[in-house]
């Protein structure tokens, strides 16, 4: 990770320049009548891990302030660099330690102090319907289950890589990225990469939108001990991941306004690891829910029940292991908004997650107000050979509250409760009683 020492300090004359004010006719006012902007997110997060020895709190502001040129010759320039400290000596946590460091101390949160950039990126839309960027940049895909940028956590997800999109076929999307180094929350989520992503999206269909995909992953971390210092996700030589979802909703011919939501998806992976083991497990998901707008607009109450598989390796299934354990994992993805928000399930364990969940979205839009209640219930997708039966991993509910105050600031409040299992199915999963509560204030412009 480029991590820079001290903090950055631009003076805000000139990062408060005018507004983006067009194409530019010259190199030079493009570099001086560019777009200027930030964001400060302050986070107060409390953590109960039974895991762990000790509670753990942190305030933190996480600053961002950025720059980009007016479009010159189809080019634009972006540069960002990111800020993350603790105020006032709340500091009472530890960061993601390596996998091999003992869970011990202060729970975990998963916002390291630290200053870097954050993104620096050489932008081309000079032919109609492409999108060429190359450098460190975002990167999210659909709903961000397979990539994302973990926008939640202080320290976003950013990758080191080259990527395009282009629209001229009607209904159609293609995207493309070549990924040659990941940036993630922490420094157990980097690694070098040699990358290949794919997305083809048609948008055709009258009941929703059709997608098919190919991420092809390749570690270049290629050593026993680089590998052990990166998170267990991203502890693979190979990884082909190809799939397919289906996205959309329709409206019912009611008397009320009411829309049916639903979404499927279906994905293979295949994964060899440098010892040269192989695995092939499956994921699954289905969604269905109704959406109720009423008020004339002012309010929308969207009930969901959704399953989500993350499947075991097929050895696993015939009981023909010989000590094989793999499941399907997902390391570039924005995983908090997955398996529930305490985060028990970043890694998902060997036996594999079902996850049966529901959620109830209700939308104030008369004043500005989002709220948001989930219940999960979580099993492993084949048997434990210690019990002899499917191993109960728990169940969490949570609630988020999210307020808009005006077209630059927003507040909100979340809290997670997950519960574990018996003792017996604890043994083996190590999941314990957990929960998370954050409140917080973010600013943009």
């Amino acid at each position: 990770m480029f991590t820079l020492k001290k903090r950055v300090v631009i003076p805000a004359a000139a990062l408060l320049l005018s507004p983006f004010p067009g194409v530019a006719k010259t190199f030079t006012e493009s570099l001086s009548t560019g777009k200027a902007f930030v964001n400060e997110r302050l986070r107060y997060e409390h953590v109960d891990d039974e895991a762990f020895e000790d509670k753990a709190e942190a305030m933190t502001i996480r600053s961002r302030v950025g720059y980009e040129t007016a479009p010159f010759a189809g080019f634009t320039a972006l540069i960002e660099f990111e800020d993350t400290h603790a105020l006032g000596g709340m500091d009472d946590y530890q960061v993601p330690p390596p996998p091999a460091a003992p869970a011990s101390g202060a729970a975990i949160i998963a916002d390291p102090e630290v200053t870097e950039l954050n993104r620096a990126q050489l932008r081309y839309r000079g032919i109609s319907k492409l999108d060429l960027i190359a450098g460190r940049q975002r990167l999210i895909f659909d709903n961000q289950r397979f990539i994302g940028n973990v926008g939640f956590r202080q320290d976003e997800q950013t990758f080191d890589s080259f990527s395009a999109v282009y629209t001229g076929l009607s209904d159609w999307t293609l995207t493309y990225a070549y990924v040659d180094r990941v940036y993630g929350i922490t420094d157990v989520f980097d690694a070098d990469t040699s990358d290949n992503l794919l997305n083809i999206a048609y948008n055709g269909f009258t009941w929703g939108k059709f997608i098919a995909y190919g991420y092809s992953l390749k570690s270049e971390e290629d050593t026993a001990a680089k590998q052990l210092l990166l998170n267990p996700a991203l502890r693979f030589y190979t990884n082909e991941t190809m799939g397919v979802r289906f996205d959309g909703g329709y409206i019912l011919p009611t008397t009320v306004p009411l829309r049916v939501v639903y979404r499927a998806e279906y994905a293979e992976q295949k994964v060899e690891l440098l010892t040269t083991q192989d695995y092939e497990t499956e994921y699954n998901l289905g969604e269905l829910g109704i959406a109720w707008g009423f008020g004339g607009g002012a309010y929308a109450l969207t009930p969901v029940i959704g399953y989500e598989l993350l499947g075991a390796d097929d050895s696993q299934r015939t009981g023909n292991t010989n000590g094989n354990l793999y499941a399907f994992q997902t390391p570039y993805a924005t995983k908090h908004a997955f398996n529930g928000w305490v985060d028990q399930f970043l890694v998902t364990p060997n036996q594999g997650l079902a996850d049966t969940y529901l959620s109830l979205a209700f939308d104030l839009n008369a004043y500005a107000t989002k709220i948001l209640i989930q219940y999960h219930e979580y099993e492993s997708d084949v048997e434990s050979q210690p019990l002899g039966d499917k191993l109960d991993l728990g169940e969490e509910t949570g609630v988020q509250i999210i307020k808009t105050l005006g077209p630059n600031w927003t507040i909100g409040t979340k809290y997670g409760d997950y519960k574990q299992a018996s003792d017996a199915d604890v043994a083996v999963s190590g999941k314990r009683n957990a929960d998370k509560v954050w409140v917080w204030a973010e600013l943009n412009f």
